[in-house]
């Protein structure tokens, strides 16, 4: 729905054709900006629809869509974009003075400081209260417009606010309790942890040990799950691909690196992520350029 660390807002067009192709209650383990939860078909038919996250300034905007999202656009349409002053003060207010044990989830006013400081930021930048803003229509001299007005016209589209006020419930647990909670036969969990090695860029610590936790939980569900993560030394000592199917794609990293100016920015903005399954789907991928005269056959890939 908005920028942030992870985002699989150009990801999903892959994912789906690999999740399961029935389930009855989908779980978002790793929310952040809620994607999957909104673009995918699959989950769209999905009867329970679980959001997931352990920061709880994320879980609020999320349960403040799920219940209220034309309150949420009212008050973002009620506040000027790209003010520096206003990004300050918002800014001290979440990462200076409030405590975050005391937020209660439904909170709008709180929900739209929030979405102001992560929409004016570059995509993907943790936040915190040394951030520098990034106003895009004013840093990009016009070329691109206020992420922040893009998330308000998403929020004035009915396609958009069908799917988060399907959402049953919003949820602010731990990783392992909540698979815990919600382990069935007909679940499936999508799963994006913090990157290994790369947890300074989240609310929470994710250590190894918690990566290592998480890979024996998920190993003893009854449901299906699906794990994204680039790849690192531990990854086939967590998830051994003679018991897990492994998927690999190529994909475009849009915050690999901080400035498009960059000599090797292309580069850095490749990558390839890996996506872990305790199922079989096939994946049907149509021949192209075939003669007009040629039967069409489908290949059919398991992975």
């Amino acid at each position: 729905m908005f920028p942030y660390i992870g985002g699989k807002a150009h990801h999903v067009g892959w994912l789906d054709p690999l999740f399961p192709n029935t389930f009855d209650t989908f779980v978002e383990v790793f929310g952040g900006a809620g994607w999957v939860s909104v673009k995918s078909d699959k989950v769209k038919r999905a009867t329970t629809r679980i959001y997931n996250d352990f920061n709880p300034l994320l879980a609020n905007v999320y349960e403040c869509f799920r219940t209220n999202p034309a309150a949420v656009l009212a008050k973002m349409n009620a506040t000027p974009k790209s003010d520096l002053a206003l990004y300050r003060q918002y800014q001290r207010e979440l990462f200076g003075v409030l405590d975050w044990s005391t937020v209660t989830l439904g909170d709008v006013d709180l929900a739209v400081k929030y979405l102001y400081l992560q929409t004016q930021v570059f995509a993907g930048t943790p936040l915190s209260l040394t951030n520098v803003p990034y106003f895009t229509e004013t840093k990009a001299g016009g070329k691109y417009p206020s992420k922040y007005d893009t998330l308000k016209k998403k929020l004035a589209h009915d396609k958009i606010t069908v799917r988060l006020t399907d959402i049953t419930c919003v949820e602010q647990l731990d990783c392992i309790d909540l698979i815990k909670k919600y382990d069935s036969e007909d679940t499936f969990f999508y799963v994006d942890p913090p990157y290994y090695k790369m947890e300074f860029y989240y609310s929470k610590d994710f250590p190894r040990e918690k990566h290592l936790e998480l890979a024996d939980t998920l190993a003893n569900i009854k449901g299906k799950f699906a794990l994204s993560y680039y790849d690192f030394d531990d990854l086939k000592l967590f998830y051994p691909e003679s018991k897990f199917n492994w998927h690999r794609q190529n994909v475009y990293r849009s915050a690999a690196t901080r400035s498009s100016n960059t000599a090797n920015y292309k580069t850095k903005s490749k990558g390839t992520e890996i996506l872990i399954m305790n199922y079989s789907n096939p994946i049907i991928v149509p021949k192209t350029r075939m003669r007009v005269q040629e039967k069409v056959n489908p290949i059919f890939i398991f992975n």
